[in-house]
């Protein structure tokens, strides 16, 4: 095998490695509906929810990590603001749904984005 073959042949190899070992590297999860945008960006080592509607409903994300499933961030603070949850760039977020929490009625959701 000539030189320019082992090195396209690296190449590919290369980049199939990294993307199994890392495959939410670089991958922008998001999610909106009124009054909710739920997104994680980057190396995916963190989700934020923010509020974006004046209409007094608590807002949430749904979302899973790389060894975590079935984990919940809140956003009860109004209108305009965006909470965050901690990084951990090991235990990526894999998936995430945007939601909007309704009284005595079932919660307003996304689909899915991500590996759920």
């Amino acid at each position: 095998m000539n030189r320019a073959k082992r090195v396209a042949v690296l190449a590919v190899t290369g980049a199939a490695l990294l993307g199994a070992i890392s495959p939410a590297f670089g991958v922008t999860l998001e999610r909106s509906r009124t009054g909710v945008h739920a997104w994680s960006k980057g190396t995916n080592g963190a989700i934020a929810v923010k509020d974006t509607d004046a209409d007094s409903r608590e807002v949430y994300a749904n979302y899973d990590r790389r060894y975590n499933d079935g984990l919940e961030l809140r956003n009860s603070s109004g209108n305009g603001t965006t909470v965050y949850s901690g990084m951990d760039t090991a235990n990526y977020v894999k998936a995430l749904q945007a939601c909007v929490a309704i009284n005595f009625a079932p919660d307003d959701c996304t689909s899915w984005a991500g590996d759920h």
